[in-house]
């Protein structure tokens, strides 16, 4: 049986999945309509809002719906766009997972590699800066405060969690007036045994990690110490590059690519390569993806992604699939679906037909 959730229940899966802070800042993630205590029973899941899919939404019942691309863009001075205001109507909400979505290490370009069955995944170029957090704790809460901060995000590095380092160390404090310390009497210096923690934080979670540090730890002022590190963290980054479990060539691998991502056509630029030549090492980038054809070509054979503009394939040294943004994007549909099932709402993902770009006809 379908049960009701709210919608706050819904975004803190969401969230924990990709942050909002990963979002780029000229992109609009998040809530872009509706209210966070609505009760919803039904999902629909899209990559774009048109006003086929509010249609759809209305007419069977959605609450909610959860889309790639943002419905709004730019700052509103009014509310005047017949969509907005069609949705605001029939208390169906929006919530958005752009740029962060593209970001994490399980997202859109993710879904499109493990469509296309590519093994031995990394990133393209790796995204977002990671800090070092030293914290000192009482040795008897060591286990609550290390367990709060790995569920706040921290010690993720790369395929492992929970990863720390330990030490036991000597402090020493002196509580001043005002202070309403766990320990030691006030104007009295204490000299106690304490554990220093360390463990590494991606930039988006920092705030969350350090809101749990302040809420499981016992002492009244934390002490912890944060370093920027030199190094991008392995978890967020763009585009995948992966290998085929056997060699293919370029046309079988067209032809594979068409056939995967149901994508009514695709366009190969083969770079002076023959389409005989077989290929394993291969880039993907869902979406929008010219900015990465220079690093994908010192690590690949071919790149698959969309939107390359005439003079980036002209200047492209390695062949390019072009399959179409939405074709790309879509794979990450099912991925959130999969995410919510524990929620156990009514969940769609919009059929490719009852998309519009799905009814592009080609000639």
């Amino acid at each position: 049986m379908k049960v009701k959730k709210r919608v706050a229940d819904v975004i803190e899966v969401l969230e924990d999945f990709a942050p909002p802070k990963l979002a780029y800042s000229w992109d609009n993630v998040g809530l872009l309509i509706g209210e966070r205590d609505s009760e919803i029973s039904k999902v629909l899941v899209c990559l774009d809002v048109t006003p086929s899919v509010v249609e759809h939404a209305i007419k069977n019942n959605f609450s909610l719906i959860i889309a790639h691309h943002p419905l709004i863009f730019n700052p509103l001075k009014n509310v005047t766009d017949p969509l907005i205001l069609k949705l605001i109507r029939n208390n169906v909400s929006v919530y958005v997972m752009h740029t962060n979505l593209d970001l994490v290490k399980n997202g859109v370009s993710k879904a499109l590699a493990d469509r296309l069955g590519l093994q031995n995944l990394k990133f393209i170029e790796q995204d977002t800066e990671t800090y070092h957090i030293a914290l000192y704790v009482p040795p008897e809460d060591v286990s609550i405060v290390a367990d709060a901060v790995h569920r706040a995000g921290a010690g993720i590095i790369g395929n492992y969690s929970h990863c720390l380092n330990s030490y036991q160390v000597k402090g020493q404090f002196k509580p001043l007036e005002g202070s309403d310390p766990a320990l030691g009497t006030y104007n009295k210096l204490e000299k106690l045994e304490e554990t220093k923690l360390e463990f590494f934080v991606a930039k988006p979670l920092l705030d969350r990690v350090l809101n749990a540090i302040h809420t499981a730890h016992p002492y009244e002022t934390p002490a912890y110490a944060i370093y920027p590190q030199q190094q991008s963290s392995l978890n967020y980054g763009l585009g995948i590059i992966g290998e085929l479990a056997n060699p293919l060539s370029l046309k079988e691998l067209v032809i594979l690519v068409k056939e995967k991502l149901v994508a009514p056509f695709v366009k190969l630029w083969l770079a002076n390569e023959s389409p005989d030549k077989e290929v394993s090492k291969i880039a993907v980038c869902g979406g929008s993806g010219s900015s990465l054809i220079e690093k994908a070509a010192n690590i690949a054979d071919v790149y698959i992604s969309a939107d390359f503009t005439y003079h980036k394939i002209l200047e492209s040294k390695i062949p390019l699939i072009d399959a179409g943004h939405f074709y790309t994007e879509y794979p990450i549909l099912n991925v959130l679906k999969e995410l919510l099932q524990p929620l156990n709402l009514d969940i769609e993902v919009l059929d490719i037909t009852k998309a519009d770009i799905g009814k592009l006809v080609c000639i």
